[in-house]
């Protein structure tokens, strides 16, 4: 089933990502709890010999938004620390130099206090399918020290 942009995720400020995440350059577009969209301009040194996206690199997208969708708290004031537990992975399409790319990644019902799951899609600017991916991740004691989201629309909501 398709993840669905939910009519109150709130669009967000950009956001600044840290090691290897800063390196593929993703950007969260809306928030909500629950729900994470992100957008990645595909560039060349992010593909493989072939001229293909690389796998690694949406492998890295799915996991990032299964994280941004289920660690932050209700106001994205914190976030909680997690790690993936597993992750599994199905590539439909190629992407390409210069697609633009939506990312969606959406928390699944879990029973656990510990642990959680999530599912993650991968659109070109076709909005045709390139990959999927649903994981399970445990929460971790702590915060993050960047768990901080800024949303766009802030001055309106006060």
């Amino acid at each position: 089933m398709a993840i669905q942009r939910p009519a109150d995720a709130r669009p967000v400020a950009p956001y600044v990502f840290r090691g290897f995440n800063g390196v593929i350059g993703h950007q969260v577009v809306a928030w909500r709890p629950g729900f994470v969209e992100m957008r990645l301009d595909v560039r060349a040194e992010l593909c493989n010999a072939n001229g293909l996206l690389h796998g690694g690199v949406l492998m890295t997208l799915l996991d990032s938004a299964s994280g941004f969708a289920c660690t932050f708290n209700e106001t994205a004031t914190a976030r909680r620390l997690s790690v993936t537990l597993a992750f599994t992975t199905q590539f439909i399409k190629a992407g390409r130099e210069g697609d633009v790319l939506t990312i969606l990644g959406a928390w699944r019902p879990s029973s656990s206090q510990s642990t959680f799951a999530a599912e993650t899609e991968i659109y070109n600017q076709a909005n045709e399918l390139l990959a999927t991916g649903a994981g399970t991740f445990r929460y971790l004691k702590g915060e993050r020290s960047d768990g901080v989201l800024e949303f766009l629309d802030q001055k309106a909501a006060d």
